[in-house]
């Protein structure tokens, strides 16, 4: 270790993270760019701004603020966002530096929304806050569909039934980032799935696998007239 990083390791966590915005700017654009480099999963973004117009966003899972600044950027409406590493807080706060309709908070995600209080009630949740053994999704999911009237939900990392070229996340035995994780939240708050109708073949970037939860009727009709959404197959 040079002399220079000695010293840049004594800074707390979050000064870091600003400084290798700046010094390292490769590193601003993880994953190809925003939704992990996908084209497809940016057209369905864009595709829920215009017909779900969501009166907020909040995401789970700053990371380095690529994603949040790409959502910040095609939707007027106010984005809170948290981040539990304190590094990537101070990265992401650079990169989102400018943009008034962020807010980005540091700590649990799960302690993130059950303290979020939220004048609006048509709200987007992208959930990205899942990178170890405490997978807290779960309660995310929960926390939501508890406190919000009328959530929509992306969940990324998720496998798409029926087109293994999606890649998801999968943390061990019953923590794998699947349908049967969600089955009884589903079968609870009475959500529907919708999937990515684009095979993986034809996405870009890293091809990362994602599910839509909704519960509000007018949402999930929304939802199923969307020609870039797909139901599960009925035997998944």
């Amino acid at each position: 270790m040079s002399a220079k990083q000695f010293l840049v390791s004594l800074l707390p966590d979050s000064l870091q993270g600003r400084l290798l915005y700046h010094f390292r700017p490769a590193l601003r654009q993880p994953w190809g760019g925003p939704f992990n480099g996908q084209d497809g999963r940016r057209a369905i973004f864009d595709s829920l701004v215009k017909n779900f117009a969501p009166e907020a966003i909040v995401e789970t899972g700053t990371f380095r603020g690529d994603t949040t600044r790409y959502m910040a950027g095609r939707c007027a409406a106010p984005v809170y966002t948290a981040e539990f590493d304190a590094r990537n807080v101070g990265f992401a706060s650079e990169n989102l530096r400018g943009l008034s309709n962020v807010r980005i908070s540091h700590g649990d995600s799960r302690a993130f929304l059950d303290n979020l209080r939220l004048p609006q009630s048509r709200v987007f949740f992208y959930l990205d806050a899942h990178w170890g053994e405490d997978l807290p999704l779960a309660e995310e999911i929960r926390i939501i569909f508890e406190k919000t009237p009328v959530p929509l939900v992306m969940i990324d990392d998720f496998k798409v039934p029926g087109d293994a070229g999606y890649g998801y996340d999968d943390y061990g035995a019953g923590s794998a980032l699947i349908p049967e994780y969600i089955e009884a939240l589903c079968s609870r708050f009475g959500m529907s799935q919708f999937y990515p109708a684009l095979p993986s073949a034809l996405e870009t970037g890293a091809r990362r696998g994602c599910v839509l939860l909704a519960a509000d009727p007018a949402v999930v009709a929304t939802l199923a007239a969307d020609p870039l959404l797909k139901k599960p197959p009925l035997h998944s």
